[in-house]
């Protein structure tokens, strides 16, 4: 089985970014030649204080733009990248990953806060961060969580969905894709995921992922960006279902 890498370590040095793993870190000149820096923020959540600091780098002339429930800062200009990353990391936030990861993981409000919800989505969503930002891998990874069927996220519409059931579990799509020429609904492969299963789960699907997408790569095309979905279509739901069994078979996942 493949191993998984993790990288976060990446350079800004002035103009570009430099990571000697190639994970596209989320610091992007636009097309103004100013700069976009994307905020990690899994489930969209920030406190009052990293907000304000948010604020503090834009400006008054600077704007900040929420997608996948991840804050992006615009208009930043070149000279000023290298500060709001030390006012970013002064207050605990962190890049987002651009390509070649994990991306900013979407949920809904959750278990608490909505009425609906039958799970604790944000702290879930917490845990797969710290699992798995920086991990290296063959192109974008969307993970999306919602809480209950209302299905705010639109877990069918990322590449791992996980929906909340009753009793702290969890049903698992794979395979969607919300944007690009073609976007699909993923496939439900699971139910019943406990939530202390649900990490050991999803590196498993990250290494089978990466392991499939190095054995097809060559028939997808030479520098193609291999998503998940790309996957499937070779090898089918089958393989990625039986190495999701492996590990609910193992005691110290249940």
């Amino acid at each position: 089985m493949t191993e998984l890498q993790q990288d976060n370590n990446f350079q800004w040095t002035g103009d570009t970014v430099e990571c000697e793993s190639g994970i596209h870190w989320g610091i992007a000149e636009q097309a103004n030649g100013v700069v976009a820096i994307l905020v990690n923020s899994p489930g969209g959540v920030m406190t009052g204080k990293q907000v304000r600091v948010l604020a503090e780098i834009v400006g008054e002339d600077g704007v900040i733009k929420n997608t996948r429930r991840m804050a992006s800062l615009l208009l930043i200009p070149k000279e000023k990248v290298g500060t709001a990353l030390d006012q970013l990391q002064a207050v605990g936030l962190r890049v987002a990953n651009l390509h070649k990861s994990v991306r900013n993981i979407a949920a809904c409000p959750g278990k608490g806060f909505s009425p609906n919800s039958r799970g604790d989505t944000l702290g879930l969503a917490k845990v797969l961060d710290e699992a798995f930002y920086g991990t290296i891998l063959p192109w974008d990874f969307k993970i999306g969580i919602s809480g209950c069927p209302r299905n705010c996220t639109g877990v069918q519409c990322n590449d791992l969905g996980l929906m909340a059931e009753p009793r702290g579990k969890y049903s698992l799509w794979l395979g969607g894709s919300e944007s690009g020429m073609n976007p699909t609904h993923g496939t439900l492969v699971r139910k019943g995921i406990t939530t202390e299963q649900v990490v050991p789960v999803v590196k498993r699907i990250l290494e089978t992922y990466t392991a499939a997408a190095e054995q097809f790569g060559p028939e997808l095309g030479e520098g193609a960006r291999v998503r998940l979905y790309h996957v499937l279509e070779k090898t089918g739901f089958e393989r990625f279902k039986q190495a999701i069994e492996e590990v609910l078979s193992n005691p110290i996942a249940k």
